[in-house]
């Protein structure tokens, strides 16, 4: 049922249902610390899909919280390379809302 309508392919001894990838024409992405040639970072969540969606779309503007010189970021820590970010700017009034957990008394 999952192949009905679809082009299915043998890879390997093995059939494949062909799925078309993610477009966008726009990615607009937030992230923890960017610098000024569009390299980012994320924290927690934030790495599950706009690293995917920022290399799907033809165009990708991201938010920063901070927004560092060229060469202060590490660069085994970056996320997504400059190359994939056409437009960074840093946000203003971050509301860093946090759940909190509550029980009734007995």
């Amino acid at each position: 049922e999952v192949a009905e309508g679809k082009e299915v392919r043998e890879f390997n001894g093995k059939m494949h249902v062909l799925e078309h990838a993610y477009k966008a024409d726009f990615a607009i992405v937030k992230a923890w610390k960017g610098d000024e040639a569009g390299n980012l970072i994320f924290k927690g969540t934030a790495r599950n899909f706009n690293a995917p969606m920022a290399g799907a779309a033809k165009i990708t503007i991201a938010e920063v919280e901070e927004l560092v010189p060229v060469g202060t970021l590490d660069p085994n820590e970056i996320h997504i390379p400059g190359i994939m970010v056409n437009r960074i700017f840093q946000g203003e009034k971050f509301e860093k809302r946090i759940e909190q957990r509550t029980v009734r008394q007995k």
